[in-house]
Formats: C-alpha cells, structure tokens, sequence
C-alpha cells in the first residue's frame, strides 16, 4: 500500500508539474503573440531608430516575463530598496505606456471593422463595453 500510495504521488506530481508548464508556456506564448500582434517591438524601434536591436527589446520582453514571474512564484527578496523600486517602476511605466500605445492604434482600427461589419450606430458603446470589462475583470481579480 504504501509504493502503491508513493507511484500514485509521483505520478500526480508530474502530472502537475507537466500542466503547470503547459499552462505557463500557454500564457506566455499568447503574451508575446499579442506583443507581436499590435506591433509594440517595432513601433518602439522604429521611433527610437534602434531597429537593428528589436531582437534585443524582444529577449529583455522575454527575460523580463520569465523573470518576474519566478520572483513571483519563489517569493524572491531583492534587498536594493528604493534604487531598484524606482528603476522597476520606471521601466514598468514605459512598458505600460508602449503597450497603451500600441492599443490606442488599434482603436484606430474599429471605424474599418464597424464599417465592414455594417455598424452604424454604438461604436461609444462598443469602446465602453470593453472599457467596462477590463475595469470587472479587474476588480474581479483584486477582490478575489
């Protein structure tokens, strides 16, 4: 009973082990595809003249994620205080502001699409829609 008891351990934890790697490189993945989708590397590259380096921004994004995300899950503690705060959060707001960007372009996109798809009337109320599901499934998450 108790091999028996062990096997079976093992085996849900490889199981859990294989999933959370699957899930993790799932959600990367799609990250990096819609970093790649709205064009926020070569936009950034491209306003900055530093387009022989976009392989550079895209391994920094990439570090970036896996390395946050460790800090995350092992609970990291970096003991260079306030220096290292405010680097992060000025890195951090740059990327926020880049990705914000990006989106904002992309809003420029929806009088094609409302034009192909016939809307004449409620793109207002499409953007607050959006708006107001991103703001949910915020609160959603903080409250949680």
């Amino acid at each position: 009973p108790a091999g028996k008891r062990r096997s079976r351990m093992f085996l849900r934890n490889l199981l859990l082990i294989v999933y959370g790697l699957s899930a993790g490189a799932l959600i990367a993945g799609s990250f990096l595809a819609f970093l790649s989708m709205i064009g926020v590397v070569p936009r950034l590259a491209g306003l900055t003249k530093t387009i022989s380096h976009a392989m550079l921004y895209e391994t920094c994004i990439t570090l970036g994620g896996v390395l946050g995300t460790a800090a995350f899950i092992y609970r990291w503690h970096i003991p260079l205080g306030y220096p290292l705060l405010i680097l992060f959060g000025l890195f951090g707001g740059i990327f926020t502001g880049c990705l914000i960007g990006a989106l904002a372009e992309m809003l420029k996109s929806l009088p094609v699409f409302s034009r192909r798809l016939k809307i004449r009337d409620g793109i207002p109320l499409i953007i607050y829609s959006i708006a107001l599901g991103k703001i949910a499934g915020c609160w959603m998450q903080f409250l949680r």
